[in-house]
Protein backbone atom coordinates (compact mmCIF):
# COMPACT_ATOMS: atom_id res chain seq x y z
CA UNK A 1 0.00 0.00 0.00
CA UNK A 2 1.62 3.04 -0.67
CA UNK A 3 0.81 6.28 1.00
CA UNK A 4 -1.75 7.68 -1.48
CA UNK A 5 -3.45 4.69 -0.94
CA UNK A 6 -3.00 5.44 2.43
CA UNK A 7 -4.78 8.95 1.87
CA UNK A 8 -7.89 7.72 0.32
CA UNK A 9 -8.24 5.33 3.10
CA UNK A 10 -7.92 8.28 4.94
CA UNK A 11 -10.95 9.91 3.54
CA UNK A 12 -13.59 7.77 4.51
CA UNK A 13 -12.92 8.90 8.13
CA UNK A 14 -13.65 12.66 6.33
CA UNK A 15 -16.77 13.40 7.82
CA UNK A 16 -15.11 13.12 11.26
CA UNK A 17 -12.07 14.92 10.53
CA UNK A 18 -12.02 17.05 13.60
CA UNK A 19 -13.03 14.80 15.95
CA UNK A 20 -10.26 12.34 14.48
CA UNK A 21 -7.53 14.83 14.90
CA UNK A 22 -8.40 15.87 18.33
CA UNK A 23 -8.42 12.28 19.48
CA UNK A 24 -5.07 11.99 17.56
CA UNK A 25 -3.51 14.77 19.09
CA UNK A 26 -4.67 14.34 22.80
CA UNK A 27 -3.28 10.48 22.57
CA UNK A 28 0.20 11.60 21.25
CA UNK A 29 0.08 13.78 24.20
CA UNK A 30 -0.22 11.48 26.33
CA UNK A 31 2.46 9.17 24.16
CA UNK A 32 5.15 11.70 25.74
CA UNK A 33 5.63 10.43 28.89
CA UNK A 34 7.66 7.67 27.41
CA UNK A 35 6.71 4.72 29.50
CA UNK A 36 5.07 1.65 28.12
CA UNK A 37 1.54 0.50 29.56
CA UNK A 38 -0.10 -1.85 27.34
CA UNK A 39 3.20 -3.47 25.79
CA UNK A 40 6.14 -5.32 26.58
CA UNK A 41 9.76 -3.74 25.31
CA UNK A 42 9.64 -6.55 22.66
CA UNK A 43 5.91 -6.61 21.42
CA UNK A 44 6.24 -2.44 21.24
CA UNK A 45 9.55 -2.65 18.83
CA UNK A 46 7.72 -5.88 16.95
CA UNK A 47 4.93 -2.75 16.39
CA UNK A 48 7.24 -0.34 16.08
CA UNK A 49 8.86 -1.85 13.30
CA UNK A 50 5.79 -2.92 11.58
CA UNK A 51 4.61 0.65 11.55
CA UNK A 52 7.91 1.53 10.41
CA UNK A 53 7.35 -1.18 7.14
CA UNK A 54 3.69 0.77 7.01
CA UNK A 55 5.11 3.71 6.51
CA UNK A 56 8.53 4.02 6.10
CA UNK A 57 10.82 6.92 5.89
CA UNK A 58 11.32 8.13 3.07
CA UNK A 59 11.81 12.19 1.71
CA UNK A 60 9.20 12.88 4.68
CA UNK A 61 9.13 11.11 8.09
CA UNK A 62 8.22 7.71 8.77
CA UNK A 63 5.86 6.23 11.38
CA UNK A 64 8.66 6.38 14.09
CA UNK A 65 9.40 9.82 13.54
CA UNK A 66 5.86 10.57 13.89
CA UNK A 67 5.29 8.48 17.01
CA UNK A 68 3.27 6.27 15.89
CA UNK A 69 4.53 3.36 18.64
CA UNK A 70 3.77 5.25 21.44
CA UNK A 71 0.44 6.16 19.94
CA UNK A 72 -0.52 2.16 19.77
CA UNK A 73 0.91 1.79 23.38
CA UNK A 74 -1.44 4.35 24.69
CA UNK A 75 -4.47 3.16 22.17
CA UNK A 76 -3.81 -0.32 23.73
CA UNK A 77 -3.36 0.95 27.16
CA UNK A 78 -6.27 3.77 27.48
CA UNK A 79 -9.17 3.01 24.42
CA UNK A 80 -8.83 -1.26 23.83
CA UNK A 81 -10.96 -3.74 26.23
CA UNK A 82 -9.08 -6.69 27.25
CA UNK A 83 -10.68 -8.56 23.84
CA UNK A 84 -8.50 -6.10 21.89
CA UNK A 85 -5.45 -5.76 23.59
CA UNK A 86 -5.55 -9.41 23.68
CA UNK A 87 -5.85 -9.94 19.64
CA UNK A 88 -3.11 -7.72 19.65
CA UNK A 89 -1.00 -9.22 21.96
CA UNK A 90 -1.28 -12.58 20.09
CA UNK A 91 -0.82 -11.08 16.62
CA UNK A 92 2.52 -9.77 17.79
CA UNK A 93 3.17 -13.23 19.21
CA UNK A 94 2.63 -14.68 16.05
CA UNK A 95 4.65 -12.12 13.65
CA UNK A 96 7.53 -13.58 16.26
CA UNK A 97 6.19 -16.87 15.71
CA UNK A 98 6.02 -16.85 11.91
CA UNK A 99 9.32 -15.20 12.06
CA UNK A 100 11.30 -18.23 14.04
CA UNK A 101 9.49 -20.55 11.27
CA UNK A 102 10.46 -18.88 8.86
CA UNK A 103 14.13 -17.62 9.89
CA UNK A 104 15.25 -19.12 12.78
CA UNK A 105 15.21 -15.74 14.74
CA UNK A 106 12.87 -13.58 16.16
CA UNK A 107 11.18 -10.50 14.02
CA UNK A 108 13.12 -7.44 15.25
CA UNK A 109 16.66 -9.89 14.66
CA UNK A 110 15.71 -10.35 11.14
CA UNK A 111 16.44 -8.00 7.92
CA UNK A 112 14.63 -5.26 6.92
CA UNK A 113 13.75 -7.88 3.46
CA UNK A 114 12.73 -10.34 5.79
CA UNK A 115 10.67 -8.39 7.71
CA UNK A 116 8.88 -7.17 4.66
CA UNK A 117 8.11 -10.52 3.66
CA UNK A 118 6.37 -11.60 7.10
CA UNK A 119 4.50 -7.61 6.55
CA UNK A 120 3.19 -8.92 2.75
CA UNK A 121 2.08 -12.26 4.31
CA UNK A 122 -0.01 -10.66 6.53
CA UNK A 123 -1.47 -8.12 4.30
CA UNK A 124 -1.84 -10.78 2.02
CA UNK A 125 -3.60 -12.58 3.89
CA UNK A 126 -5.90 -9.56 5.37
CA UNK A 127 -6.66 -8.97 1.84
CA UNK A 128 -7.75 -12.48 1.12
CA UNK A 129 -10.19 -11.75 3.84
CA UNK A 130 -11.68 -9.12 2.57
CA UNK A 131 -12.02 -9.95 -0.61
CA UNK A 132 -14.20 -13.26 1.07
CA UNK A 133 -16.15 -10.47 2.33
CA UNK A 134 -14.95 -11.99 5.96
CA UNK A 135 -15.31 -9.77 8.45
CA UNK A 136 -11.43 -8.57 9.52
CA UNK A 137 -12.98 -6.56 12.35
CA UNK A 138 -11.34 -8.81 14.93
CA UNK A 139 -8.32 -9.39 12.56
CA UNK A 140 -4.49 -8.21 14.14
CA UNK A 141 -2.84 -6.68 10.82
CA UNK A 142 -5.60 -4.89 9.71
CA UNK A 143 -6.07 -3.08 13.48
CA UNK A 144 -2.22 -2.67 13.35
CA UNK A 145 -2.48 -0.99 9.94
CA UNK A 146 -5.34 1.42 10.97
CA UNK A 147 -3.98 2.41 14.19
CA UNK A 148 -0.63 3.07 12.86
CA UNK A 149 -2.51 4.98 9.42
CA UNK A 150 -4.39 6.82 12.02
CA UNK A 151 -1.29 7.54 14.88
CA UNK A 152 0.60 8.89 12.26
CA UNK A 153 -1.90 11.41 10.28
CA UNK A 154 -3.31 12.64 13.24
CA UNK A 155 0.24 13.36 14.99
CA UNK A 156 1.57 16.53 14.23
CA UNK A 157 4.60 15.80 11.76
CA UNK A 158 2.11 13.63 9.51
CA UNK A 159 -0.60 16.23 9.48
CA UNK A 160 1.79 18.97 8.59
CA UNK A 161 4.10 17.39 6.15
CA UNK A 162 1.82 14.89 4.53
CA UNK A 163 -1.78 16.50 4.70
CA UNK A 164 -0.44 20.18 4.66
CA UNK A 165 -2.53 20.87 7.56
CA UNK A 166 -2.61 24.46 9.50
CA UNK A 167 -4.16 25.36 12.23
CA UNK A 168 -4.36 28.98 10.85
CA UNK A 169 -4.97 28.89 6.78
CA UNK A 170 -3.11 31.83 5.14
CA UNK A 171 -0.33 34.16 6.53
CA UNK A 172 -1.04 36.66 9.34
CA UNK A 173 -0.65 40.58 7.63
CA UNK A 174 -1.08 42.90 10.48
CA UNK A 175 -1.18 45.87 8.19
CA UNK A 176 -2.68 45.50 5.03
CA UNK A 177 -3.82 47.97 2.74
CA UNK A 178 -7.87 48.17 2.01
CA UNK A 179 -8.28 49.67 -1.38
CA UNK A 180 -11.65 51.41 -1.57
CA UNK A 181 -13.92 51.01 -4.39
Amino acid sequence: MNRRDMLLLLAGTAALPDRLLAMGRAVHKRAQAGTLRALTPQQHEIAATIAELIIPKTDTPGARDAGVPAFIDVMLAEWADDEQRKMFTTGLADVDARSRAAFGKDFVACTAAQQSEIVQDLDYELAQLRDAKADTSRQFFGAMKWVTLTGYYTSEVGASSELHFRVVPGRYEPCYPLEQP
